[in-house]
């Protein structure tokens, strides 16, 4: 219902008696028609006037309870060049605006049966899952991903409350089968994001149960992902005592053995390492032998920055549960990370706000992450990314420097076309000017509008300042919001959100010499992150001849980014 359209068909009936009305030729006629017309004008116009304040009451009625009610934001969309899976329809309040066939797809708040039922969960707890999701479509699930969670789900309630027992010695007659893989928190939010996803897989692979430190505010930044349970390590475990499991561990897996090789397995915990210190030892983990004698422990604690998940193939009993858990082997982060990884109200608030200050009102959204790995701003970069926006015709170009054009665009400015919306994350605010200036000094080339927003610059990295890691973890959530994607190579930032997000993003690749490489930038082959440090033939399993190798495996190819890494490809 218009309401301006009411207001002026109120006076449409009188316009039509006065006008079309029969013609009154006797006196009595005219005498009668002068006593009734204005009577029975009176009652029409009282009756479209009230009908017309009451369908404006109703209307401001609705609008105000949809607002008042919706919590959530505008939806955006996923890559149309990953159409090797099906796709969902989202889950969602509907906002106003959108039509019934609009609201008609937003329904499935489980993303297809990848989420638990919102009813198991304690109500009014968590926000973003109860306003879940954002992203007008998902990637289906397999039946058996779906079946596994539903099976860890049950096992996590059962054993997670049971993990106490670590440091409380137990007869052998009270032993039950609960085993635990324990994350623990290392590096930044991107490399936390990467790794903690690898260790949830690691737990569906081999069913323990996943506990993960609590001591860097992990609950500040997640909601808890599994109903009546929390995946936190129970406080017994202290922030000392994690860091005595580190890569000097005498329950470091592969290393300190008496007989100088195989592995230091224990009777009460192995220790995986994979930081920056990892050697050839530690990536015997890959071998099937190591995990056969990880089976009998009921403990493994991991700590890394890398994204181990492509190297779970080189695991022959891996290989068929990963083939049946992801028959796109280019969506696992996406699927496993839209599962684990709900913001919590302190990162939601911030997300909803800025989202339906600057984002909410576009056609597209271009999300744009610039990461340079070096302190203050590269001129170099600026140019490159522009370079990589131009030629792929990411955004329109501006028209060359005229006056006849710019009076063209001047005169023509109430016609503008809708156009991009760039959301821009960066340390830095030099990148946001630069790319801001060249869209505000000339009108684009089409007529379409650019408008560019940039939630924080920064400065620099600040791990574990909690207000840091809350704004980076909601900029990362918004940038998989977009509908296309720009990223800088090497970044695990960038990795997290073009996974989220199931977008195959535009990679610009870094430069060693402060120039611009050529091309700029590369499409990427599949929205998975990139395993930096890849084993590539240097360790041997002792059941293999040969060194194990990423050619070995067709879905594993080297990083755009990253040459000697290995991702996995559909």
């Amino acid at each position: 219902m218009e309401l301006p359209r009411s207001r002026r068909s109120s006076h449409s009936p009188v316009r039509g008696m006065t006008e079309c009305g029969p013609p009154y030729t006797s006196a009595v006629n005219e005498k009668k028609s002068s006593f009734k017309t204005p009577l029975l004008l009176s009652f029409v116009i009282i009756f479209v006037v009230v009908a017309s304040w009451l369908s404006y009451d109703i209307f401001v009625s609705f609008v105000s309870d949809t607002q008042l009610a919706q919590s959530a934001v505008v939806l955006v969309g996923v890559d149309a060049n990953i159409s090797s899976a099906s796709r969902i329809a989202a889950g969602g309040d509907v906002l106003p605006g959108k039509t019934s066939t609009e609201a008609g797809k937003i329904e499935d708040r489980t993303l297809g049966g990848l989420l638990p039922d919102l009813a198991e969960f304690e109500p009014g707890v968590c926000a973003s899952r109860s306003q879940q999701p954002h992203r007008k479509n998902y990637f289906q699930p397999s039946k058996e991903l779906i079946r596994r969670l539903r099976r860890y789900e049950v096992r996590h309630r059962k054993c997670a409350g049971r993990a106490r027992n670590f440091f409380h010695p137990q007869s052998q007659s009270e032993k039950d089968d609960c085993r635990y893989v324990v994350w623990i928190a290392f590096s930044g939010l991107g490399n936390r994001l990467m790794t903690l996803m690898g260790a949830f897989l690691y737990a569906l692979l081999t069913d323990r149960t996943l506990l993960v430190d609590g001591t860097k505010d992990m609950s500040e930044l997640f909601c808890e992902p599994i109903p009546k349970s929390s995946w936190l390590l129970p406080p017994e475990f202290t922030e000392e005592w994690l860091k005595t499991v580190n890569e000097s561990s005498p329950q470091r897996f592969a290393h300190n053995s008496t007989d100088g090789g195989g592995s230091s397995v224990t009777a009460d915990f192995s220790y995986i390492h994979f930081t920056y210190t990892f050697d050839h030892k530690d990536e015997t983990f890959f071998c099937d032998e190591s995990q056969d004698q990880l089976e009998s422990v009921p403990w493994v604690f991991m700590k890394s920055d890398n994204y181990l998940v492509p190297g779970y193939y080189f695991v022959s009993r891996f290989n068929s549960d990963l083939g049946a858990l992801f028959p796109d082997r280019g969506l696992m982060f996406h699927l496993l990370g839209n599962y684990l990884f709900h913001p919590s109200d302190a990162a939601w608030a911030w997300i909803t706000r800025f989202y339906r200050s600057y984002l909410s009102n576009q056609d597209r959204l271009l999300g744009i992450q610039i990461r340079t790995f070096r302190p203050g701003p590269l001129p170099s970069f600026s140019e490159q990314l522009q370079q990589c926006i131009l030629n792929n015709s990411i955004l329109p170009k501006v028209v060359a420097d005229g006056h006849s054009e710019l009076k063209q665009q001047i005169s023509g400015l109430r016609e503008l076309k809708n156009g991009t919306t760039v959301l821009m994350t960066s340390l830095e605010s030099y990148y946001y000017d630069n790319l801001r200036e060249y869209y505000l000094s000339r009108p684009t080339e089409s007529g379409e509008s650019v408008a560019i927003h940039q939630p924080s610059h920064e400065g620099k990295q600040r791990t574990d300042n909690i207000g840091h890691d809350i704004k980076a973890w909601a900029e990362i959530y918004l940038l998989s919001l977009s509908d296309s994607l720009i990223t800088s190579g090497w970044s695990t930032f960038g990795y997290a959100a073009q996974a989220l997000a199931g977008v195959r993003p535009w990679i610009l690749l870094k430069s060693e010499d402060d120039q611009v490489p050529d091309p700029p930038c590369v499409r990427a082959k599949s929205v998975e992150p990139c395993y930096h440090q890849f084993p590539i033939g240097n360790f041997k399993c002792p059941s293999k001849d040969a060194a194990h190798d990423r050619n070995s495996f067709a879905y594993l190819q080297p990083c755009e980014d990253v040459f000697f890494g290995a991702k996995l490809v559909q």
